[in-house]
């Protein structure tokens, strides 16, 4: 789509914004443009990240049509290149459209007396022929070249990224941190961005083929390792046996010629460096091994140092909850509900129908009757389970990360955590749907 900047939308000050900023524009098309119903559209208003807003340039957007519940039929920018003409005034308006700090209108009309129609050219290879120019300090020619890097640089990753599903304020973020290697990185060394972007192996790997680097490189080995095991902890495992994950990374990489031997080679390498730990037989990724570890020992200071609240004759309290809940707990049951009040944490688990609700249901009944002014916390991985779990308790509910309070941004990252304040935590949730086996935790807050 051709068109020019017109107005904000949000945010309406758009002096400052930063290439990562969220926006929505509108903007008039440069070409006759109709809706689904033929009429001529005379103004297009488009989301993303970074988006142009000089009004002294044409745009070639490249991205999708969308159509908002709220906020009706939006253009989703995935990429943008300036169209810029191709004479005087058309080198002149770009030089001056604000996107390149230190060139106004006078200063792009100086530039363009000294060189031309070469003027870009100029601005692209030789910059220092600037200096020629009055007015032009060596200081300034600095912010002048790292202006206008910094913009194109940009817009190229995020031009070359989009047809690989990266979203333009990822590529920015990619930008952010190579600056003027990025593009070298992207085109060389694809397999750099999986843990410095946030971008994943697969991604990488379609890059380095469209770039024709070796499928038998380090690198893509490397990343291939460490995607694998990435892959085994999206289905529940934190680590894998030492020979099945060798493998199952000649099975992800599917290379001809790649051996067992060369992929256990790297393995080690790998480990030395400290980015694979091995620990009986079983191989993790760094950092889950180290989340492995403090949770451990998160667990191993809570059993330590939690008092247990005292209860009485907890015999009695579950035959007090019985009456309240009119049924009759099995002797199973009544262990467990035992031990959940009188250990700093408990893990119950079982198939479906084998009475965990009901256990957590007389857990927070006695809780609550023996401790009134504690909070109770009750929460779930999923909005459903939480109201699940609040339809058969009665207490109330929420989500995990809503009890952290863990916002989403835009990007999908959360921020940091908060202290969960609570004198009892109850959660559950389903660790396997094909073997259709829950579990509930019970443990105390603070």
């Amino acid at each position: 789509m051709l068109c020019q900047f017109e107005r904000p939308v949000y945010p309406k000050d758009i002096t400052g914004l930063d290439a990562d900023s969220y926006m929505v524009m509108l903007y008039r098309p440069c070409e006759k443009l109709v809706d689904s119903s033929g009429n001529v559209v005379t103004q297009v208003k488009a989301v993303g990240y970074g988006l142009p807003v000089s009004k002294n340039l044409c745009y070639e957007m490249r991205g999708r049509w969308s159509k908002d519940g709220k906020h009706g039929v939006q253009f989703e920018v995935d990429s943008y290149e300036e169209v810029i003409v191709p004479t005087k005034e058309g080198i002149i308006a770009y030089l001056s459209s604000g996107q390149i700090k230190g060139i106004g209108i006078k200063m792009a009309e100086r530039i363009f007396a000294a060189f031309g129609m070469e003027s870009l050219e100029v601005l692209d290879r030789e910059p220092e022929r600037l200096l020629s120019i009055p007015r032009i300090s060596k200081g300034k020619l600095e912010k002048i070249c790292e202006s206008y890097m910094a913009n194109r640089g940009a817009r190229d990753a995020v031009a070359f990224l989009a047809p690989y599903g990266v979203t333009p304020k990822r590529a920015v973020g990619l930008y952010k941190i190579y600056k003027e290697r990025t593009m070298d990185v992207v085109r060389n060394h694809p397999y750099q961005l999986c843990e410095a972007a946030g971008i994943g192996f697969k991604t990488a790997d379609s890059i380095a083929t469209r770039m024709g680097l070796d499928r038998m490189s380090p690198e893509r080995v490397d990343e291939g390792m460490l995607y694998t095991l990435a892959d085994a902890e999206g289905k529940g495992n934190l680590c894998m046996e030492k020979h099945a994950f060798v493998k199952a990374c000649l099975q992800i990489l599917d290379t001809p010629g790649l051996t067992e031997e060369m992929v256990a080679g790297r393995a080690v390498r790998l480990l030395g460096s400290g980015k694979l730990v091995s620990y009986q037989g079983n191989v993790y990724r760094r950092k889950t091994a180290d989340a492995e570890g403090r949770l451990a020992w998160s667990v191993h200071e809570l059993l330590a140092a939690q008092k247990i609240p005292r209860y009485g004759n907890l015999d009695h309290e579950l035959d007090v909850a019985e009456g309240r809940l009119k049924v009759r707990f099995a002797p199973a049951q009544r262990k467990a509900v035992k031990m959940a009040l009188t250990s700093g944490m408990s893990i119950i688990t079982g198939g479906p129908g084998t009475g965990k609700t009901m256990i957590q249901h007389a857990l927070l009944d006695i809780y609550r009757r023996n401790n009134p002014e504690n909070r109770i916390c009750c929460c779930a991985p999923t909005g459903r389970a939480a109201r699940r779990m609040e339809q058969a308790t009665g207490f109330t509910a929420s989500t995990v990360h809503k009890a952290l309070g863990l916002v989403s941004g835009e990007d999908g990252a959360h921020g940091d955590s908060e202290i969960l304040h609570a004198g009892y935590l109850s959660g559950g949730m389903l660790v396997s749907r094909r073997r259709g086996r829950h579990t509930d935790y019970i443990g105390r807050g603070r």
